[in-house]
């Protein structure tokens, strides 16, 4: 069996960390005692925030010639 492609994998990783991020967001909305709809909110656009910002660094890197 021939081993998965780069980006493959990366693409597997970043939606692992969406997952997370989404469960993160799910506990702080559901057990949270004060505001939870606002961490939550904060910690789901944190990691889409990051996610952005590797998806964007990944293909400007891409883009670029070496």
């Amino acid at each position: 069996m021939a081993p998965a492609p780069p980006q493959r994998i990366l693409l597997y990783i970043m939606l692992a960390v969406l997952v997370w991020g989404a469960l993160l967001a799910l506990g702080a909305y559901l057990f949270g005692e004060t505001r939870q709809a606002a961490k939550a909110a904060l910690i789901f656009g944190c990691v889409l925030a990051f996610l952005g910002v590797w998806g964007a660094l990944l293909k400007y890197r891409a883009g670029r010639k070496l």
